[in-house]
């Protein structure tokens, strides 16, 4: 079956005024599996369609739609919820978002969502050559094609400059700034691709037109990163500490934590996270608390890395109301890592 019904079972279950659990209880299935069905996840069996069908008072017939959005649902919602597409799944997506990208209607989506496509498989290949390339190195030490295969898959800092500069997506965000001269987040992109590759002289140019667009903190941030990158950290700092004289707010405390995270500032960095978790509001992002389980981890504290992770889980399934999927999983497998580093 490759039709998906989400919408209608969501739609049919509210207009029945029944919530997920009372639904599976008339199903006998879990609640997480409802759930599942509704946000595109997974199908249900073909053998609970007519029980599904009796319960929301419609024929199975009705039940199916074929709409362009549903489609579009079901694929976001494969990408960020399922570890892994099997070959058969990669391939109906990609046929189904090819055929979109071709009609100018849909283009825009569908160019955005078969990128964010290949990306995800590219992710999976690499995943997939992560630990082969680990014992490849392993087995014979003196390889240089072993390193190279394992900072390829694992994003290794490269040291040579025609390799890691970005001189191509500079020209590409440049030439989208002409067409776009107004939109602020294209030129916090491109500092950010200048400062890498210490174009510091550009990135000061581009940090005026922030300041002209609008004057947010973002402005000192970015002069902290510019200084940093030509060498002068007393200056680099006292910008930052310019930028905490801005309101109270999560993003100036995150920002700053981040910065001294990047300096191994560790102890630092953790005070302002701290600070920064009470400001956020509701749904959370769990940005802050993967940093602090980092940290932790890199300074051995195995127990306060787990105890991130296990709050990250929280966060996901109360704000954000995920009990199954990758997003899930990712972390539990990064529990389990991390209680094997303890033994």
């Amino acid at each position: 079956m490759n039709i998906t019904i989400n919408k209608n079972i969501k739609a049919l279950r509210r207009g029945k005024n029944l919530t997920q659990e009372q639904l599976a209880q008339k199903l006998n299935i879990s609640p997480q599996a409802v759930s599942k069905w509704e946000t595109g996840t997974t199908l249900p069996d073909i053998s609970l369609l007519p029980s599904i069908s009796v319960v929301l008072g419609v024929t199975i017939d009705e039940l199916f739609t074929m709409t362009d959005e549903a489609r579009f649902e079901r694929i976001d919602n494969m990408l960020y919820d399922v570890r892994r597409l099997s070959d058969t799944e990669f391939k109906q997506c990609e046929f189904f978002l090819i055929e979109k990208y071709n009609n100018d209607i849909t283009r825009p989506k569908a160019a955005l969502m078969l990128a964010q496509l290949y990306n995800k498989r590219a992710d999976e290949y690499h995943n997939l050559a992560s630990p082969l390339a680990r014992r490849a190195l392993l087995d014979n030490p003196d390889s240089k094609d072993a390193h190279n295969a394992l900072f390829d898959s694992e994003g290794g800092a490269y040291q040579d400059w025609n390799f890691v500069n970005h001189f191509k997506l500079i020209a590409f965000y440049k030439n989208f700034l002409k067409l776009h001269p107004d939109n602020f987040t294209a030129y916090l992109w491109l500092s950010d691709l200048l400062i890498a590759d210490k174009r510091c002289n550009e990135a000061r140019e581009v940090a005026k037109k922030l300041k002209e667009l609008k004057d947010s903190y973002h402005y000192e941030l970015l002069m902290s990163n510019i200084a940093g990158a030509q060498g002068n950290e007393d200056e680099a700092q006292e910008w930052l500490e310019r930028m905490l004289k801005r309101p109270e707010s999560w993003e100036i405390y995150f920002a700053y934590a981040n910065e001294m995270a990047k300096k191994c500032r560790y102890d630092k960095a953790l005070e302002y996270f701290e600070k920064e978790r009470p400001l956020r509001k509701y749904p959370r992002f769990v940005d802050t608390e993967e940093a602090m389980a980092q940290i932790y981890e890199i300074r051995g504290e195995y127990q306060k890395a787990i105890e991130m992770q296990m709050e990250i889980l929280n966060i996901m399934k109360s704000d954000w109301k995920e009990l199954e999927g990758e997003g899930i999983d990712s972390h539990l497998r990064e529990i389990e890592r991390l209680k094997h580093l303890m033994k």
